[in-house]
């Protein structure tokens, strides 16, 4: 396998209000790597206050361990929501921005048929 590491670093500073107190924190997602262990390619990830420890997901191929990642992220962060926890990205109530509109939406099935 020719690439074993792709590097890259996303952050995006977010809101917390926990217990009535507000504070700032990181939400990371970056570099997928081959684990020749499982052989799967894993997304680093981790979140201020809900998952501040650096953590790996995986999947069949880099896009995979990506999307994988970020999908639990959106579960992770509307869970600690469920708890109790507030936050936000750009609004409150916005669940950090991750979150997927059209596919939650289901828009695919707003598409005529015709162009199906």
């Amino acid at each position: 396998m020719a690439a074993t590491t792709i590097e890259f670093r996303l952050e995006r500073e977010l809101q917390f209000r926990i217990g009535g107190e507000h504070s700032t924190g990181k939400l990371f997602v970056g570099d997928v790597t081959w684990q020749e262990d499982k052989q799967r390619w894993a997304c680093h990830f981790s979140m201020a206050h809900v998952h501040p420890e650096v953590a790996k997901l995986y999947g069949a191929d880099p896009l995979a361990a990506v999307v994988n990642t970020l999908d639990f992220l959106s579960i992770l962060i509307r869970g600690s929501e469920d708890d109790g926890l507030v936050v936000w990205w750009q609004t409150e109530g916005d669940h950090a921005g991750i979150t997927f509109p059209l596919s939650e939406g289901k828009k695919w099935q707003e598409v005529p048929p015709k162009f199906r």
